[in-house]
């Protein structure tokens, strides 16, 4: 197995929960929910071909597997962040700089207020050098607490939150529904119970912050227990859905071009939804430049002008 920055990404899922203890325990310190995190171990095991962990009524405990693991993981990450410490410092950064991390897919949405926060900073500070990444919510709070990313603009739902040594400022709320393809089994139910029983048979995809129930009453817990559920990108969702193969969870500003065209059909759509809120996001030092004040004002001042339409 060759490594890939997902890979790296389980792994740094991996070390924090077994630093914390368990996966309540690491919720505080990655920022996502307990669902996310059993999900992305249990995609490193499978990766890796070894349980890591049990856990079960007698509590969290790593395996034989799981502890050579983590002393593996732990020198391969240190000697990573070592190394990404010292490139960063070979060159000179510019007098100013932004580097802004945003997750995929927000371009399409209406409301995100970071295309109009562009044109200003444009204008009013034209010698000011942007650089944007695409990354997921872990990724983009680790790339904060890294010192690579500045501000990052992420969602959060269901029980994912905002890690405590951050300062968040709302941005706008993003709706996500369950889609499928007019020929899958469940484009065709109506009926809320025969629904729910044939949701919880199918492979589902959802983007990967919203690991978490669409609806309380719903169980099975929708994305936990299902048949199969591929966590990653919204882009991989929509290809998977597209082809019938999964009912997705994308969200509807993403969608609805398909379903104006007819290739994707909303299911169930009075309780299969999500509402993610959008977030900049950055640490908390004692002070930033005036270049990166500027990007966070301008930001919150068009965050209220698209809320205020």
């Amino acid at each position: 197995m060759k490594l890939s920055d997902i890979d790296l990404r389980l792994l740094r899922v991996f070390q924090a929960v077994a630093t914390a203890g368990g996966f309540a325990k690491a919720q505080s310190a990655l920022g996502i929910s307990q669902p996310a995190i059993s999900a992305q171990i249990a995609k490193l095991e499978d990766r890796l071909s070894v349980r890591l962990c049990d856990r079960g009524p007698k509590g969290f405990a790593l395996t034989e597997g799981g502890t050579a693991v983590l002393r593996e993981t732990t020198e391969l990450l240190n000697q990573i962040d070592a190394a990404a410490a010292r490139l960063n410092s070979i060159g000179a950064p510019p007098a100013k700089r932004a580097r802004i991390g945003v997750v995929d897919c927000m371009i399409t949405d209406p409301s995100n207020p970071l295309v109009s926060t562009l044109r200003d900073l444009r204008r009013d500070v034209p010698d000011l050098r942007i650089q944007i990444g695409i990354y997921d919510f872990l990724e983009c709070i680790e790339e904060l607490r890294a010192n690579r990313l500045d501000i990052a603009i992420v969602g959060i739902s269901g029980t994912e939150r905002i890690p405590s040594e951050a300062e968040a400022l709302p941005l706008y709320e993003e709706t996500s529904s369950l889609y499928c393809a007019p020929d899958h089994p469940c484009a065709a139910i109506s009926n809320p119970d025969e629904l729910r029983a044939a949701l919880a048979k199918a492979d589902i995809s959802a983007h990967s912050f919203a690991f978490n129930p669409i609806d309380k009453d719903l169980d099975p817990m929708l994305l936990d227990q299902s048949n199969g559920v591929a966590e990653d990108t919204i882009e991989l969702t929509a290809y998977l859905t597209l082809c019938g193969s999964h009912v997705g969870l994308l969200p509807d500003h993403y969608a609805s071009i398909w379903l104006k065209a007819g290739d994707l059909v909303q299911v169930a759509t009075q309780h299969n939804t999500i509402v993610s809120e959008f977030h900049a996001v950055r640490l908390r030092p004692n002070a930033y430049d005036a270049a990166l004040n500027a990007v966070w004002a301008s930001l919150k001042s068009n965050a209220s002008s698209s809320s205020a339409r």
